[in-house]
């Protein structure tokens, strides 16, 4: 994340504590476990957009519960026009010489996946966290490309056909695979049923080519950042 995102995430986060001072809590205390419902809008430079739908299930630990963990289940897609898909694998990313780019003109990942979710709740109408995508699947159609590299000099296709990678998987930095997604975000309670979320959205989509380029790779990322708002509903109540 960069200085001046980081810097707007942090203003925000200030911003919404001093909103909720004055706030008085419509709950008298946080509850032990709760489950919702989940719908996030997105919005970031090159006409990118996300979007996700999810189910959450959350636990308070020890006797404040005000440390919370839990998993879900999201599914998550990204648009965007004109971006730039880099070298995917771990062992050629740490060399800029081995790093190529896969230039979509257009791009639409999908995916669905296992999530975890961690918060901490200050109040009973105000909450931090922090959730990730950890293991799924990833889908899409398929998309023409051109393939940019140093190293081509005609053994490669400069168009090639490229899609979602399908198999996701949360390995840590650049061993990730797949279209994965975290948020950092604050919310509110507007009612003891629903939360109105927002933050920052980090995706990761990527494409596989129809066939090994250089390096002997068909992986290529794209880490998108945007700013998102969701509502959050839970029925359970």
């Amino acid at each position: 994340m960069g200085n001046v995102h980081l810097l707007k995430f942090y203003l925000f986060i200030a911003t919404f504590f001093l909103a909720i001072t004055c706030v008085h809590a419509q709950q008298k205390t946080i509850p032990k476990t709760d489950q919702y419902f989940d719908l996030a809008l997105g919005f970031g430079e090159k006409s990118q957009t996300s979007y996700a739908l999810s189910w959450n299930k959350n636990y308070g630990l020890f006797s404040s519960k005000k440390l919370r963990l839990g998993y879900g289940v999201r599914f998550s897609g990204l648009n965007g026009k004109e971006l730039n898909y880099i070298t995917a694998p771990a062992d050629l990313t740490g060399d800029d010489a081995t790093i190529d780019s896969l230039f979509m003109n257009k791009a639409n990942t999908m995916a669905l996946n296992a999530m975890i979710n961690i918060q901490y709740q200050f109040h009973p109408k105000f909450k931090a966290g922090f959730n990730i995508d950890a293991l799924g699947l990833g889908f899409g159609g398929e998309q023409s490309a051109n393939f940019i590299s140093s190293e081509n000099t005609g053994q490669f296709p400069q168009s090639v056909s490229a899609s979602p990678t399908s198999f996701n998987a949360l390995l840590g930095g650049d061993n990730d695979l797949g279209q994965l997604k975290s948020e950092f975000y604050a919310a509110y309670a507007v009612s003891q049923k629903t939360w109105l979320r927002a933050g920052f959205d980090m995706t990761f989509s990527e494409y596989t080519t129809e066939q090994n380029l250089s390096y002997e790779n068909d992986r290529f990322r794209n880490k998108a950042m945007l700013f998102f708002v969701a509502v959050s509903y839970n029925p359970f109540k």
